[in-house]
């Protein structure tokens, strides 16, 4: 059930390869990543978009749509905007994360605080904004993270020398309870959900997954590759038409022994190209060149 509609995407991808051997400006599908901050630093180095982008080189371009410090009421704003618009095309998979913003504590930090009830309307709409525009693409809903009291107070104190609050703007189990929120509607919505506030914690207990965090909120480069692992797994679990397998035999990525059963390489693989009769190649279909 959850991966039937993202099937279309992947299909209408290989029927337009099949159709009249070479097709003029063909362009890779793409990979929208929506969310906030968490989102915005993830092409950073060792960031888990770059990750993503990694993986999914030569087959799809991976677009980062992250808005640092937004919760799902400023994102509503977006989607009728035009920051996402350009980015809806050829889309085959969005991931939408968010909630870090919308648990902040609303004594403490009302600005981007955003009620649990509505907090889960948006995720509903958001949701709904993409089955529209592009009703074809998978969708993986990604929960906040877990929440560091101690780095988020050692945050505090060098972000603000002079007047640090000593009091917390966010407490991990709120950020559990977003988390739990997002999970609710991923199965409301028969979607698959990534619940980094729980995995996190497990992969590392006790005090351990403080690792996986730089300040507290945002991800450390442990948390990234941790997060970036996670969301390939369940690509591969509940989109396995769209998981990209390395190469069996080196297990690089991005060469011709790499495969993905519904989207084509962009272009022949040069392994694939007969210098004698280079145009041959690109005259057939990318799926047969896996092969």
């Amino acid at each position: 059930m959850i991966a039937a509609a993202a099937l279309g995407a992947a299909a209408l991808c290989l029927w337009t390869w099949r159709q009249g051997k070479r097709v003029q400006g063909y362009a890779p599908p793409r990979i929208l990543l929506f969310g906030d901050s968490i989102t915005q630093q993830s092409f950073s180095v060792g960031g888990w978009g770059a990750r993503l982008s990694d993986q999914y080189q030569r087959y799809a371009d991976v677009v980062n749509r992250g808005f640092s410090g937004y919760n799902t009421r400023w994102a509503l704003e977006l989607l009728a905007g035009p920051q996402l618009r350009d980015s809806e095309q050829r889309t085959v998979l969005v991931t939408i994360f968010f909630g870090a913003n919308d648990a902040s504590l609303p004594e403490h930090n009302l600005r981007q605080h955003v009620p649990l009830d509505e907090f889960k309307a948006n995720l509903r709409t958001i949701v709904a904004h993409f089955r529209e525009q592009c009703p074809s693409a998978a969708i993986l809903l990604i929960t906040p993270p877990p929440v560091c009291h101690e780095q988020r107070i050692a945050f505090q104190r060098q972000r603000f020398p002079n007047s640090p609050s000593g009091v917390l703007e966010r407490t991990n189990e709120n950020a559990g309870v977003y988390a739990d929120a997002v999970a609710n509607v991923a199965q409301e919505l028969g979607l698959p959900c990534v619940n980094l506030w729980a995995e996190l914690q497990a992969a590392a207990p006790g005090d351990g997954w403080h690792v996986y965090l730089s300040d507290g909120l945002h991800l450390s480069v442990a948390g990234n590759l941790q997060v970036a692992e996670l969301v390939l797994a369940q690509i591969q679990a509940s989109y396995p038409f769209l998981a990209v397998s390395p190469d069996p035999h080196t297990g690089n990525l991005g060469n011709s022994g790499t495969t993905c059963t519904g989207i084509p390489p962009n272009g022949p693989w040069h392994d694939k190209i007969d210098s004698n009769d280079p145009a041959a190649a690109f005259a057939l279909c990318p799926v047969n060149l896996m092969a």
